[in-house]
């Protein structure tokens, strides 16, 4: 039974927040980014426990169902990053065992005995109608897509990626290429592999990275866009008023010069007597 040591879980807990969650969602969880530190490693840690409990040859049954290359003597982690992927809602072909442990993986109620097709409808409605709908809609696509690409008839057997040093033990190498070559192939095989999961890890580090600092741009444009229409929205506003008081200043100036009060009369004009 494959375990989860402790000193992966103090790992765990040393992980920055970012990668915390990226992690948590290679292992199929959907996780917010907001929610507490502590609550995410409680869903990472739990999740872990759920991989102790399933059975590998299940998990590697669902792998293999959905045709994922994977090697033979992939761990535990490995099947369950790849069954993240998977988000096929038709089950045919898919074993027993299979189906109840992407059941269990997906979050669903998993009852002792209940009829297989009562537990792929249980799955079939933890989509979500937007899913389902969504998923309708690119089966009608493909149904006319494929009306026009020649498809292969049929898939081959699956095939398991090749195994790392699959061909010779270190007792074979030194038989072959003596004491030195075959302690240095081994080596080197090993230094391979570790260089190819650190490659792996640090494109996905700089992939996360990416990803954030696009995102992060994206909402710097979005604001100063915001900030550009906020401008102009006052400028509009600002020339309105401008020229509703003009308007009223012209109509007060063109009030108070009405026709025919050009002047005051002068005074003692209207009491002066005609000449006798």
């Amino acid at each position: 039974m494959e375990n989860f040591s402790t000193s992966s879980s103090s790992s765990l807990a040393d992980l920055p927040l970012d990668e915390l969650v990226a992690y948590g969602r290679e292992l199929g969880l959907s996780i917010d980014p907001a929610a507490p530190r502590g609550e995410l490693l409680r869903l990472i840690r739990e999740r872990q426990e759920l991989l102790v409990e399933l059975d590998r040859d299940a998990m590697l049954d669902v792998v293999m169902w959905a045709r994922i290359p994977v090697r033979r003597s992939a761990s535990k982690e490995q099947l369950a990053k790849q069954m993240a992927t998977i988000t096929k809602a038709r089950f045919g072909g898919l074993s027993d065992r299979g189906l109840r442990a992407l059941a269990r993986f997906r979050g669903a109620q998993v009852e002792e005995g209940e009829p297989r097709a009562t537990l792929e409808r249980r799955l079939r409605r933890q989509e979500g109608v937007w899913a389902r709908v969504n998923r309708k809609r690119r089966r009608v696509i493909g149904s006319l897509v494929s009306k026009f690409v020649d498809e292969s008839p049929a898939q081959g057997d699956y095939q398991f990626l090749p195994e790392e040093d699959g061909g010779s033990s270190l007792k074979e190498s030194i038989e072959e290429v003596g004491v030195m070559g075959g302690i240095a192939h081994k080596l080197r095989g090993a230094a391979d592999q570790y260089l190819r999961e650190k490659l792996d890890e640090i494109e996905r580090r700089i992939d996360r990275k990416l990803d954030e600092i696009d995102s992060r741009l994206g909402e710097w444009r979005d604001q100063e866009i915001r900030n550009r229409l906020r401008i102009v929205k006052i400028t509009l506003i600002t020339a309105i008023i401008v020229a509703i008081v003009s308007l009223g200043y012209d109509h007060l100036k063109t009030r108070s010069e009405l026709p025919g009060q050009t002047g005051p009369p002068a005074s003692g004009a209207s009491h002066a007597e005609p000449p006798g």
